[in-house]
C-alpha cells in the first residue's frame, strides 16, 4: 500500500478564523499523521492556511472530500491547491484562536443549515439546533433562544398580512412592498417603522441630532430564494459566489432592466445572514415570496449588538473585496515598513467613531456607533495637519488630513523578519481619495515625505438655483439659455434641486449631471435626494455595453494654493450632447465616469513627473461605485499599480489608523 503526503492550501487576502478553527479540528484526526500550518505573504498581506496529511491513497481522497466540504467560501478566499510533498512544514500544535471573534462561531454551517432550514426536514424551525461544527447554537441572543417554529411561522404570516414585520431583536424591519420611507425621497432621515417618529421624539436625543445621524438609507433587499438571483439583479459570477460565502454580505447592484417592481436604480442585496433570517425567508419562499425590502431600526430599544452587527458592505477593488467602512472591532499585526508615530488616534464620520491603538505587535481597533450614544460624548476629531497651503478664496477646505490618513493607512504592510533602525516614512506616492463624507483630493507626499494638496473637486452650491446663476455668470450662459429654451422641464427639476452640506462633492456633480441629460423622471413630485440621483447615473453607467464613449471636459482651475474644477464647463459639455440630440443616456453617464478617470490618469501622470510617483494609492467611499474603479484601473492601473491594504476597509478604520503615521504635532 503507497503512502502520501499532500498538502492542502488555501490563500486567503486575511485571516478566515473559521480555517484555524477547522485546521485544529483536523489535527484530531490522527489516522493521517496531520500537521497545520499558515504562512504570511509581507509584501502582499496574503495568509497561506495549509493541512498536510500522510495516508495511503484511498484514505486521503476520502480526506479530500471532507476538507472540501468543511471548508466552506469565505469571501476572503483568493485560490487553493493540492499538492504532492516530500516532507511536512507544519506544526501539530493547534493555532491560538483569539476568543469571541466576530468571525466565529459562525451563524449556520452546511451541518446544520439543512436540518432547520429545510421545510423537508423534520428539524426544520428548529433555532436552537447544537452543531458541533460551527456552534452556531452558541451565538443566538436569548430572544432568538426562546423563538419556537411556530412563533417564526406567526412572524411570517404577520409580514404578509400588514406588509411589514419589526424585528428589534435584530435592529431591521422587513417589508412587502418598499417602505413609504424610502420611496418618498425626502430630505429628512428614511424613518424606519410606522411609529418611527414618536420614537424619535421620546428618544433622549434632540431631533435635529437624529436627523444629523440617521442617513439616506440605501434600498437593501434580502433575497428569500437565491435561485431566482439572476431574474431579478444582474449579478455576475464573483458576486453571487461572494452573496453565497460565510460572511453573507451586502453587495450594491442594479435591478434587471425595465423590472415591474424593483424601481429603485441600485439596491444593497444580500442572502439570509443568521438562523432566524434563514428560517423566515423559508417560510416566505414555500409562500411564493422572492425577496424582502429591509430597512435599519434605530431607536432607543435597539442592543448594542444590533447596532455593531451589521452586515459587511463590500466593494471590489482591483480584484479584491474591501469593506467600504469595517463597523467590526479587530486587529492588525504592527506593520514594519513604515514608523509608526503615536500610540493612539481617534477619527470620526457622522455615523460611526473609530478609536486606534498601536502596542508592539499590532495596531488594535474599536468601532462605536454615535447613534447609540447622546451626540455629548463624542470624541474629538482627528487634529488638523499643519499645511503649506494658504486658504483658497472660495469655500473649499484646504485639510489634508483625512485624505493623508488614507494614503498611510494603504501602504502598510508587516514583515517580521525586516527590523529598520531608523525612521522609515512614506515617500514618492500620490492618493486619489473621494469620498461621501469628506472632501475628494489628489494629496501627494514627494522625495521628503512632504505632503502637497495638488486637486480638490469642489462642492456645489446647496440649491439648484445657485448652480444655474453660477452657469448664467459662466461661458456656458448661451448653452443654457438654449437647455432652458428646448428642455423646460429638465430645467425647472435642477431648479428645485437641494443639496445637503454632507453630500460627498462627486455625488453632487453626478446629481447634477442626471438632472441636466433628463435621467430622473420629470412626473416625480416629491423632492429627491443627491445619493438617489447619483445612484441613478451610477446604474445607468453600469448598463452601458462596449467602451467607446464621448469626451466629456474636466479643465483644471488654478486656484491660490491647489487645482480645483471648472465643473460649470463639465456640465455645459453635458448640456452640449443633450441639445445635439444624444438621446443614449447609458453612454453619456459612461462618458462621465471614462472621461474623469482619463483626466485623472494625465494628472496623475503630472505628478509622476514632478515628484515620482512609485505607490497610487485609491481610497474612499466613492471607490464603492464599480463604474469609477473600473475605468480608473484600465485608465490608470497599467502605468501605476493601484494600492490598497488587503486587511483594511476603504473609508473609517484606514483613516483612524493612517493617523498613527501622520508627521504632526498633538494638539
Amino acid at each position: 500500500m503507497s503512502m502520501h503526503n499532500i498538502r492542502f492550501d488555501f490563500v486567503c487576502q486575511r485571516h478566515v478564523p473559521l480555517y484555524e478553527h477547522l485546521c485544529n479540528q483536523y489535527l484530531e484526526r490522527s489516522e493521517f499523521n496531520i500537521s497545520i500550518g499558515a504562512e504570511s505573504e509581507p509584501q502582499t498581506s496574503k495568509i497561506r492556511y495549509f493541512i498536510e496529511a500522510f495516508a495511503p491513497q484511498a484514505q486521503l481522497e476520502s480526506l479530500a472530500d471532507d476538507i472540501a466540504s468543511d471548508f466552506l467560501l469565505s469571501v476572503w478566499l483568493l485560490d487553493t491547491h493540492i499538492q504532492r510533498i516530500e516532507q511536512h512544514s507544519g506544526q501539530r500544535k493547534p493555532f491560538n484562536i483569539k476568543p469571541l471573534h466576530s468571525g466565529l462561531p459562525l451563524n449556520f454551517c452546511q451541518h446544520c443549515q439543512p436540518k432547520f432550514g429545510d421545510n423537508q426536514h423534520p428539524s426544520f424551525g428548529n433555532i436552537n439546533l447544537q452543531c458541533h461544527h460551527c456552534m452556531g447554537h452558541e451565538k443566538l441572543s436569548r430572544d432568538e433562544k426562546s423563538l419556537t417554529q411556530t412563533d417564526i411561522a406567526a412572524m411570517a404570516n404577520r409580514l404578509l398580512s400588514h406588509k411589514s414585520l419589526p424585528l428589534p431583536i435584530l435592529g431591521i424591519t422587513l417589508w412587502l412592498t418598499p417602505p413609504a420611507a424610502i420611496l418618498s425621497s425626502t430630505i429628512q432621515p428614511s424613518t424606519i417603522s410606522q411609529n418611527a417618529d414618536e420614537q424619535l421624539t421620546n428618544s433622549s436625543q434632540t431631533n435635529a441630532s437624529m436627523t444629523k445621524t440617521i442617513k439616506y438609507q440605501w434600498p437593501r433587499i434580502l433575497v428569500c430564494n437565491p435561485n431566482s438571483l439572476n431574474s431579478h439583479f444582474i449579478v455576475n459570477d464573483s458576486q453571487v459566489l461572494a452573496l453565497s460565502s460565510i460572511e453573507k454580505p451586502l453587495l450594491r447592484v442594479r435591478p434587471s432592466s425595465e423590472h415591474p417592481s424593483l424601481l429603485a436604480p441600485l439596491y444593497d442585496i444580500q442572502f439570509a445572514e443568521n438562523r432566524l433570517l434563514v428560517i423566515l425567508t423559508e417560510v416566505l419562499r414555500q409562500k411564493g415570496i422572492n425577496w424582502l425590502h429591509v430597512t435599519s431600526d434605530i431607536e432607543p430599544h435597539t442592543s448594542q449588538e444590533a447596532l455593531l452587527n451589521k452586515p459587511l458592505r463590500l466593494a471590489s477593488i482591483n480584484q479584491h473585496w474591501l469593506p467600504i467602512t469595517t463597523l467590526s472591532d479587530g486587529s492588525i499585526p504592527l506593520p514594519t515598513n513604515v514608523t509608526c508615530l503615536h500610540d493612539e488616534h481617534h477619527y470620526q464620520d457622522d455615523q460611526h467613531t473609530f478609536k486606534v491603538q498601536s502596542t508592539k505587535t499590532d495596531i488594535n481597533w474599536q468601532v462605536s456607533d454615535n447613534s447609540a450614544k447622546s451626540s455629548t460624548s463624542a470624541l474629538t476629531l482627528p487634529p488638523v495637519l499643519a499645511s503649506s497651503c494658504a486658504e483658497d478664496s472660495n469655500t473649499i477646505t484646504n485639510d489634508i488630513t483625512t485624505s493623508l490618513c488614507a494614503l498611510n493607512a494603504a501602504v502598510l504592510r508587516c514583515d517580521p523578519n525586516k527590523n529598520h533602525h531608523k525612521a522609515q516614512f512614506v515617500k514618492h506616492a500620490a492618493v486619489l481619495y473621494f469620498s461621501q463624507q469628506n472632501a475628494c483630493q489628489i494629496v501627494t507626499l514627494d522625495s521628503q515625505s512632504n505632503p502637497e494638496l495638488f486637486f480638490q473637486l469642489p462642492t456645489l452650491p446647496t440649491s439648484g438655483y445657485e448652480i444655474c446663476h453660477s452657469l448664467s455668470e459662466s461661458p456656458q450662459k448661451s448653452l443654457l439659455d438654449k437647455f432652458k429654451q428646448l428642455f423646460p422641464a429638465e430645467y425647472n427639476q435642477l431648479l428645485d434641486l437641494h443639496i445637503q452640506a454632507d453630500d460627498g462633492a462627486l455625488s453632487q456633480l453626478m446629481a447634477v449631471a442626471t438632472l441636466i441629460i433628463g435621467a430622473y423622471p420629470v412626473e416625480t413630485a416629491q423632492r429627491v435626494t443627491v445619493t438617489e440621483l447619483a445612484d441613478k447615473f451610477i446604474a445607468l453607467a453600469m448598463s452601458h455595453h462596449g467602451n467607446n464613449a464621448p469626451r466629456i471636459d474636466f479643465p483644471l482651475t488654478k486656484g491660490a494654493a491647489h487645482r480645483s474644477l471648472n465643473w460649470c464647463k463639465t456640465l455645459g459639455t453635458l448640456m452640449s450632447f443633450k441639445l445635439a440630440g444624444e438621446t443614449n443616456l447609458a453612454k453619456l453617464a459612461f462618458a462621465f465616469h471614462d472621461s474623469f478617470a482619463d483626466y485623472l490618469s494625465h494628472w496623475v501622470e503630472h505628478l509622476d513627473q514632478n515628484i515620482g510617483v512609485k505607490q497610487l494609492v485609491i481610497a474612499g467611499s466613492e471607490f464603492a461605485n464599480p463604474v469609477l474603479t473600473e475605468r480608473v484601473q484600465l485608465r490608470i492601473g497599467k502605468n501605476f499599480p493601484l494600492v490598497v491594504n488587503p486587511l483594511l476597509d476603504l473609508d473609517g478604520v484606514n483613516i483612524a489608523i493612517g493617523g498613527l503615521y501622520l508627521k504632526q504635532r498633538r494638539r
